[in-house]
């Protein structure tokens, strides 16, 4: 009898150890954890006030003392003086936010992140992870497993999802390479900067130099989607026409020219200098070179700061940098790996760097892990659509690191952020399998995202029919006037209303 007993009890323990069980292995449950790049978060002082972006207080002080400075200089055009009063003023934004000499944030700086609780974790499966974004790759792997431990302990799951997106996937890789993939389940390279971001190169070459071509394009790229795109493209055009946009160029390279080293040794190299997650994002071919420019007009490397600094970014060039693609293949043995790239806008207007492929911040070449892409404004339409080309004839992926796990998306800026895309990055990530370009029929390989309806189709290189400018000013107008009406109402109905009783 009593062994009965025991055997009703030890099927009624399993039976309710199933659903836990159920919950843990069940893919749909699976917590996604995901991570976003720099300027991603705020960073506060010590007694709370917010440090970057900057308050608006910050900016008005800032111009307030630039703008005399301007003015004096547009009589006397000393560049020694506008200088004097430029830096210490851009300090003012910049220095607060900078490292220590050992690439460390300084102790009275930090980013706001609480665990989520366990209800939390159970009833809204998609978490954020916020770290700080100037800080050591390593440091930031290691808060980020302890972050996944907490997860997985708290949800009853295995295994998380990580969806990384730009300087997060510098962190997302050293993290796979410090603590390898058995607490992950899936992982998505979301328009990343594991092979480098070119304009962080150009930044620490001291390389400043604009076109207004670079920067007419770079502004109508960012208005594109915009809700009064065609009104902005025509202010933009005006102000080209006027010769506005190539005096702000000339200007700004007149600046650089005259104030280049001034501004790098007094300010740039100050603040950005000990960020171990600047030097991480250097491409390889700029690393030599940047190194060499900042290290004439910054640290000589003899202290022992210096040594503890240099430690630290050759580790990361050692074990991550030097390691990327044997790291990526050995996370796509374990686990599902996916790689999502975008594209269809100018590159960062600086130098010719501005010609490349882009989706306005990373070259899609460097996010797609390897494609060969043509310059953004090229399109030779491909009569016969081919495996692996875009339609529009700009990317070749069969050259990427994983070219059937490699998805590309037109006309999605860096920044953006829609329901469409988490839709897709959930279908990927939450497949308990490794699925392809050929496994999913709603998401080929080369997508578009329409503006109008807000969500992503199958590319077929549509161009898309942009407003007239006066159609949108039109637009503008009617919804000012809308707002202004509905407020004089609302002030005109309070001042109606009857006094109440007391």
């Amino acid at each position: 009898m009593k062994r009965v007993l025991c055997i009703l009890l030890s099927v009624l323990l399993l039976c309710g150890a199933l659903p836990v069980c159920a919950f843990a292995q069940s893919a749909d449950r699976v917590p996604i954890i995901h991570l976003y790049g720099f300027m991603s978060c705020p960073i506060y002082s010590e007694d709370g006030t917010r440090l970057f972006p900057p308050q608006k207080d910050a900016i008005v002080d800032f111009v307030k003392k630039l703008l005399p400075s301007l003015s004096r200089f547009a009589v006397n055009k000393n560049w020694t003086l506008f200088g004097d009063r430029l830096i210490p003023a851009l300090n003012e934004v910049l220095l607060p936010i900078a490292c220590d000499a050992q690439g460390v944030p300084k102790a009275d700086t930090h980013v706001q992140f609480d665990y989520p609780t366990a209800s939390e974790i159970r009833n809204a499966p998609s978490l954020r992870f916020i770290y700080d974004w100037r800080d050591d790759p390593f440091v930031s792997a290691a808060q980020l497993d302890d972050f996944v431990d907490y997860v997985t302990e708290t949800s009853g799951c295995d295994r998380v999802a990580l969806e990384c997106h730009s300087y997060a996937g510098v962190v997302t890789l050293t993290y796979l390479s410090e603590y390898g993939t058995d607490k992950v389940q899936s992982v998505c390279f979301n328009s990343t900067a594991v092979y480098g971001a070119t304009f962080a190169g150009e930044l620490m070459c001291g390389k400043m130099q604009l076109s207004a071509d670079a920067l007419t394009s770079y502004l109508e790229g960012i208005f594109t989607h915009q809700e009064f795109e065609a009104l902005l493209r025509a202010v933009v055009s005006l102000v080209d026409d006027l010769g506005g946009i190539r005096f702000l160029v000339n200007f700004l390279n007149d600046l650089f020219i005259n104030l280049n080293d001034r501004i790098w040794a007094e300010s740039i190299i100050p603040a950005f200098d000990n960020w171990l997650s600047v030097w991480a994002m250097v491409p390889d071919d700029k690393l030599d070179e940047a190194y060499a420019f900042t290290r004439s007009m910054a640290r000589a490397g003899d202290t022992e700061d210096d040594r503890i600094f240099f430690e630290k970014a050759e580790r990361f060039n050692r074990e991550v940098r030097a390691k990327r693609a044997e790291i990526l293949r050995e996370v796509n043995k374990n686990c599902n790996l996916y790689v999502i790239a975008r594209y269809g806008y100018p590159g960062v207007p600086l130098g010719e760097i501005w010609q490349s492929n882009s989706d306005g911040v990373l070259d899609t070449e460097s996010e797609s892990f390897g494609a060969t892409c043509r310059p953004y404004a090229f399109s030779e339409p491909v009569s016969h659509p081919e495996r692996l080309i875009a339609p529009s004839g700009a990317i070749d992926a069969s050259t990427c690191l994983f070219p059937t796990q490699t998805w590309f998306v037109r006309s999605y800026k860096h920044t953006q952020k829609d329901p469409a895309m988490e839709d897709f990055t959930r279908a990927l990530l939450l497949s308990p399998t490794q699925l392809t370009i050929d496994s999913m029929a709603d998401y080929p390989q080369f997508l578009y995202y329409d503006k109008v309806f807000h969500d992503l189709y199958i590319d077929i290189n549509q161009t898309e029919d942009i407003a007239k400018w006066y159609q949108d000013l039109w637009r503008l107008i009617r919804q000012v006037f809308t707002r202004w009406w509905r407020r004089l109402v609302a002030i005109f109905s309070v001042k109606q209303a009857p006094l109440q009783a007391v």
